[in-house]
């Protein structure tokens, strides 16, 4: 891995298993103030959910969990399959009026043009290149692409996390286009007095299978007041994401999860030496499109889970956002301290179904150095840099059972395309960097 590690220590819980330092953050990921406006709800959806905006609202799931349970033993038996963690230890807490168009975002829009997935995918400016090699040779493959040259081999901006159409929506279109959208987080080389502008998502259409092309979209936190709104770059890893109907989710290491509404995509002035919005212009410098943060779901126990992925499972009932953490021996209480954790969904909103959301199940993996993980049928497919010289593995995983298959070299998190039988995954070492999908069939349970 090219990052550093971050140690974090929670007393009464297991330590906090992250690959990597988050950038140094300014923004809390709740700081957004979610007080809604009178158009707090958009009368279209990204995703082509139904409109639900004249039902009654529906009573929240409410969890038979208390807020503090054990949170279970500290580690597991190398590749001994998943152990069962007592769920109850473990809790997300949404921020307020979470759903409803916050007044900045509002603010905003009166400042920018407001656009549409299909409006940024139609404006890709950037050229990826399908490939059939992958770095590691998994088995299976079905379609992969690489990055144009300058993002390939760029030492600044690095890929983590992965998700798309496939997790949006029910058809795995949006509009008739299929894109793949993947999380970049910036680090800039102290001596080059560049700025770090954050995360940037390469929204990919992949409609034309044999002609990807890209726009990068920049993740900005609104601040200041509805008279003179703004915002500012949100520097952390993301190294887990997730789209559900209108909804982006980004896995934010040690706080939860950051919450994006994919119908508020802004264009703004482009200006490479102008950051914000003055005198009722905003620029992101030399990006032209934002989506700004619109909420969170924010970590409410002592026993302080780690949000190092994300992936999605639509198959669960109800739809769950499953999250792990990665753990090295360098990282968490132990390189065997990594747990997976399933957290519900309410498939009518696309948010988690409870105010406070215990996860449903919690597990211990049983490996070390977890970069991706996802839910298939029951079975974990977890994604590991542990190999030695850069290699991959892919583990899948029930409860006292594990496989290994050979994966690709340096990998992150994973996508479930269950319409297609694919899982997608990405890799992130410069100059060798790939996104692919392969074939589900190719790595069958333990």
């Amino acid at each position: 891995m090219m990052r550093s590690l971050l140690f974090v220590v929670a007393a009464a819980a297991i330590a906090a298993c992250s690959s990597t330092s988050d950038a140094p953050d300014t923004t809390d990921a709740s700081a957004v103030t979610n007080e809604p406006t009178a158009s707090s709800s958009s009368s279209s959806s990204s995703s082509g959910a139904p409109d639900d905006d004249d039902d009654p609202p529906k009573p929240r799931f409410v969890d038979t969990c208390t807020l503090q349970e054990s949170c279970g033993p500290a580690t597991a038996a190398e590749r001994s399959g998943l152990a069962e963690v007592e769920r109850c230890g473990f809790s997300l807490e949404e921020s307020e009026n979470l759903g409803a168009t916050p007044e900045l975002v509002s603010a905003l829009a009166g400042l920018t043009t407001p656009v549409s997935v299909q409006d940024v995918l139609a404006d890709a400016n950037r050229v990826a290149t399908k490939t059939n090699t992958v770095p590691g040779g998994p088995a299976g493959v079905q379609y992969a692409f690489e990055w144009q040259g300058d993002d390939d081999a760029s030492i600044a901006w690095t890929p983590q996390g992965i998700t798309g159409t496939a997790d949006a929506t029910d058809t795995g279109k949006v509009g008739q286009r299929s894109a793949v959208l993947v999380s970049f987080y910036d680090h800039p080389v102290p001596s080059s007095g560049e700025e770090n502008r954050g995360v940037r998502i390469a929204f990919v259409d992949t409609t034309t299978a044999v002609a990807p092309k890209y726009r990068f979209v920049l993740l900005v936190a609104p601040k200041g007041t509805r008279e003179a709104p703004s915002f500012d770059p949100i520097k952390i890893h993301a190294g887990g994401i997730v789209w559900y109907r209108d909804y982006l989710y980004v896995a934010d290491t040690t706080r939860g999860f950051r919450v994006f509404d994919m119908r508020h995509l802004l264009r703004v002035a482009v200006d490479p030496g102008m950051f914000g919005c003055t005198n009722g212009t905003c620029r992101a410098g030399t990006y032209k499109y934002v989506l700004p943060q619109i909420g969170s779901y924010a970590v409410k126990s002592s026993c302080k889970p780690i949000f190092s992925w994300v992936s999605l499972d639509r198959k669960s009932d109800p739809p769950s956002l499953v999250s792990g953490e990665y753990c090295s021996g360098e990282a968490c209480a132990g390189p065997l301290a990594g747990r997976i954790f399933r957290w519900p969904l309410d498939a009518a909103t696309g948010l988690l179904r409870s105010k406070v959301t215990f996860p449903t199940e919690a597990y211990l993996m049983s490996h070390r150095q977890v970069q991706g993980g996802a839910f298939i049928d029951g079975v974990a497919y977890l994604s590991s840099s542990a190999p030695t010289n850069d290699g991959g593995d892919l583990y899948r995983v029930t409860k006292g059972k594990s496989a290994t298959s050979k994966w690709g070299n340096n990998p992150e998190d994973l996508m479930v395309d269950a319409a297609n039988g694919w899982l997608w995954s990405l890799t992130e070492k410069a100059e060798t960097r790939s996104v692919f999908a392969v074939k589900l069939t190719s790595y069958p349970p333990p």
